[in-house]
């Protein structure tokens, strides 16, 4: 019975061990408006803070950009989420704007991947701007945030 009872105590603690070691959530990237540099070509991710129960992910350049012809395009990776609101109400190419060398430029499209109200993505896709410089997507007006800047520098 003694061993019985330390064969089970030995388990709950090995599964203990991996349970936590296994949900310790990874560190996030910088988020924010002064987030960490990084460099372009290296499909760099940014977080905002999740204001009004809105949180965005925007990444830009990476894999998954390189279907959005990259070379004629500054390409941004957009995923939104929230538990509460409907985020297809929001027209993305009038929400958003890409500062670069001084310059504001609007997008010329959004393509969509996912059209769910509480987890909305797509594609932000501005004119080519020239590389080596900082650069920041401005996200306008999304669950009343006056606006979410996302930075990179070279």
């Amino acid at each position: 019975m003694r061993a019985v009872i330390v064969a089970v105590l030995i388990g709950a603690v090995v599964f203990g061990g991996v349970y936590l070691f296994v949900s310790r959530p990874s560190p996030a990237p910088e988020q924010g408006a002064a987030p960490a540099a990084a460099s372009a070509a290296s499909g760099s991710v940014r977080r905002d803070q999740g204001e009004g129960g809105v949180e965005i992910e925007v990444t830009y350049g990476g894999p998954q950009a390189a279907r959005y012809e990259p070379d004629r395009y500054t390409v941004f990776i957009v995923a939104m989420t929230t538990h509460s609101g409907d985020l297809t109400r929001y027209d993305m190419v009038k929400v958003s704007e890409l500062r670069a060398g001084g310059r504001t430029f609007q997008p010329l499209r959004w393509v969509s991947t996912s059209d769910d109200s509480h987890h909305r993505s797509g594609v932000l896709i501005f004119p080519k701007v020239a590389s080596g410089q900082p650069i920041e997507l401005v996200i306008k007006t999304i669950a009343g945030a006056a606006a979410r800047t996302f930075r990179w520098t070279p």
